[in-house]
């Protein structure tokens, strides 16, 4: 059926969204860790946590090329009421890992 969602399109889209969300999990933790450092030496440490911002980046671009070739792999959407119905789901497919992303990070950072 040509008006229904590919669920694999709405999967390469999910991972787009989920990339995202790793990101903006690991800016959180980056800033926390500065955070935290400044509070205990009142001073930025000496490499600024990059070794935490470089490692969560890498691994968000990682996840960003495994969501380009399967969003390339399986095509466009054949219109464009598809399209947003396809990125619809998308959010919906990845708002629970992108909020136990989150509450992960919120556990780290509080705990």
């Amino acid at each position: 059926m040509s008006h229904s969602p590919s669920q694999v399109r709405v999967f390469g889209k999910s991972l787009h969204l989920l990339a995202a969300g790793w990101l903006v999990t690991v800016a959180w933790l980056w800033i926390a860790e500065l955070r935290q450092h400044v509070r205990r030496h009142d001073l930025l440490p000496p490499d600024y946590a990059l070794a935490t911002l470089v490692t969560g980046a890498l691994w968000a671009v990682v996840l960003e090329a495994i969501a380009w070739k399967v969003v390339r792999w399986t095509g466009r959407a054949h219109s464009t009421t598809l399209q947003r119905r396809e990125w619809h789901h998308a959010f919906w497919w990845s708002f629970f890992p992108n909020v136990m992303l989150l509450y992960t990070a919120y556990l780290l950072i509080v705990g």
